[in-house]
């Protein structure tokens, strides 16, 4: 008993000192909590936890600590059933448990996952929701494209460094919500970081929010405001109303919580009025993402998939008086 004690201090001593390892701060468990890790290979781990990290989870069950990655764990809760802290992935998007931080903890954080897209007929945001490569953005920055450039800022030995991938494609889009899905190719020496989607229903009047995005192309650039209104009608759209700045090239970019979760996805803003933005609700998000056939894009159509009502016949002259 003593020995294993001995096992599970040394273990949590040695999470906490390994400065590569940032803790997530995960809900404080009792000593005597047990928890069920199912992992991706089906396999089912139970023990009591020490500690959790961005990269791994100690589990103590019983005769050795475990160290589980956290890319490797499906669902994790508690012996009958409720869910506790940690990650959970669905198909194209996950979502986690994640304490509050400040907006320059949360902006340092979940930065990498902030990308610039580049179009032919401009520039916005957008925020990557998979590993595998998949890029959330505005319709309007992608409209009448089927393939954009897309800027990552991965983070490196002398701060961030920007690498552009050429020839993204434009997988999905939902005009009527103004959103887009585009498949990135990353180079396989890029990591790419994620973020999570949280529960934009639960968001409130007055809570702080901020965004992270490339206004006028100006790269990475961090705002910070509150919620103004949870369900401002704007262009036939249910959106949070923000005083979080948004301009041109913020388009498509992420809105996040004070958890670091995306709340939203920052759309539009009137030019001269200050602190009148507004973002859609990361409902609508997980909903296009849920049903991304639905709103496969159909490059066989020289219009995009969308109609275009005809313009007004020009009226015809009145005849000559005689």
């Amino acid at each position: 008993m003593v020995a294993r004690m001995l096992v599970a201090t040394l273990a949590l001593l040695f999470c906490v000192q390994d400065p590569k390892a940032p803790a997530v701060d995960l809900p404080v468990l009792k000593p005597d909590t047990v928890e069920v890790l199912e992992l991706g290979n089906g396999t089912r781990i139970q023990g009591r936890v020490l500690r959790a990290t961005e990269q791994a989870i100690f589990i103590d069950v019983g005769y050795d600590v475990l160290k589980v990655p956290i890319a490797s764990v499906l669902r994790r809760e508690t012996v009958d059933g409720k869910r506790t802290g940690g990650v959970v992935h669905e198909k194209l998007w996950s979502r986690a448990e994640l304490p509050e931080r400040s907006v320059a903890e949360g902006a340092k954080l979940m930065g990498e996952a902030v990308v610039k897209i580049e179009a032919a007929g401009g520039q916005g945001s957008g925020f990557v929701t998979n590993a595998d490569g998949w890029v959330v953005t505005n319709f309007h920055v992608v409209e009448r494209e089927v393939e954009v450039d897309v800027v990552v800022y991965s983070l490196g030995k002398n701060g961030f460094e920007p690498r552009t991938v050429r020839k993204c494609k434009v997988a999905a889009i939902n005009p009527n919500m103004d959103l887009a899905l585009v498949k990135m190719e990353a180079p396989s020496d890029l990591q790419l970081k994620t973020i999570y989607l949280g529960d934009s229903d639960g968001m409130q009047v007055g809570d702080t929010v901020y965004a992270i995005g490339a206004p006028i192309g100006l790269d990475r650039t961090v705002s910070s405001g509150i919620i103004s209104v949870t369900n401002r009608t704007f262009e036939g759209r249910c959106h949070f109303q923000i005083t979080t700045p948004i301009n041109p090239g913020n388009s498509g970019g992420p809105l996040f919580n004070l958890r670091g979760e995306v709340v939203g996805v920052n759309s539009a803003g009137y030019r001269g009025f200050q602190g009148l933005n507004f973002a859609i609700p990361a409902k609508y998000v997980i909903d296009f993402l849920n049903n991304r056939d639905a709103f496969a894009l159909d490059t066989t159509r020289s219009e995009n998939g969308v109609h275009y009502l005809p313009a007004p016949r020009k009226p015809k002259a009145a005849p000559a008086a005689k």
